[in-house]
């Protein structure tokens, strides 16, 4: 791991193919040590704080792509490679559209099951709205972003610069809807949203999301 360090530090890297901005995405070269992480190469971040990162990730000596979002991260294992060559050319073939796709646009990675589901369609402003308190919502079933476990997050509820909210999924495999709370980045379980159907989980959100928020603000 040490070496594979050393050699990103002394690579020289050309990444003048990348596009400064993808939507409202903009480029940052970051191309530096982390301490944490292993190296960074560049990322991509909007004002929401959304981030695409190209990074090494010295915990599983891979070169790979990290998606974060204020309250959850995940890796995007189409971009996991062993050597610098090869993840140059995934990066170079899939990169930018992987950003658009997954963050600009998410809608493209919509499924026949989420389609199905109706969640493309779901009129939630009434049961989901804007804003709970301090918590303002990021993310909503209209734009619900695709992860890699099947699940889909269709609403997010943070508070600024605090990691601490709700997170909603849709399970695609296992066709049902669940929350995870965080506070201040720890996870908790919930129960209080299982659903099955839309209207099944529109009649919970009605009833126990402004109380779930406000319990989960005065322990914070």
């Amino acid at each position: 791991m040490a070496d594979a360090i050393a050699e990103c530090k002394d690579r020289i890297y050309d990444f003048s193919w990348l596009p400064e901005t993808i939507g409202d995405f903009t480029l940052i070269i970051d191309t530096v040590e982390d301490s944490e992480l292993g190296f960074r190469f560049f990322h991509y971040e909007n004002s929401l704080g959304w981030r695409w990162e190209a990074i090494y990730d010295k915990e599983v000596n891979d070169f790979t792509v990290h998606v974060v979002m204020p309250l959850f991260s995940f890796v995007d294992i189409n971009f996991v490679r062993n050597t610098w060559d090869e993840y140059e050319a995934v990066l170079r073939e899939r990169g930018i559209s992987a950003v658009t796709q997954r963050l600009v646009e998410p809608h493209q990675m919509f499924t026949y099951a989420y389609k199905q589901k109706g969640l493309a369609d779901w009129v939630y402003d009434e049961v989901l709205p804007p804003a709970v308190g301090p918590f303002t919502r990021d993310i909503a079933p209209s734009n619900g972003i695709c992860m890699i476990n099947g699940s889909f997050i269709i609403a997010e509820y943070c508070k600024s610069k605090d990691p601490s909210g709700l997170l909603l999924f849709y399970n695609v495999l296992r066709d049902e809807f669940f929350v995870e709370l965080r506070r201040h980045n720890y996870p908790e379980i919930n129960h209080d949203f299982d659903a099955v159907t839309i209207p099944e989980l529109e009649e919970k959100l009605t009833s126990q999301l402004t109380n779930v928020l406000t319990d989960l603000e005065n322990r914070l």
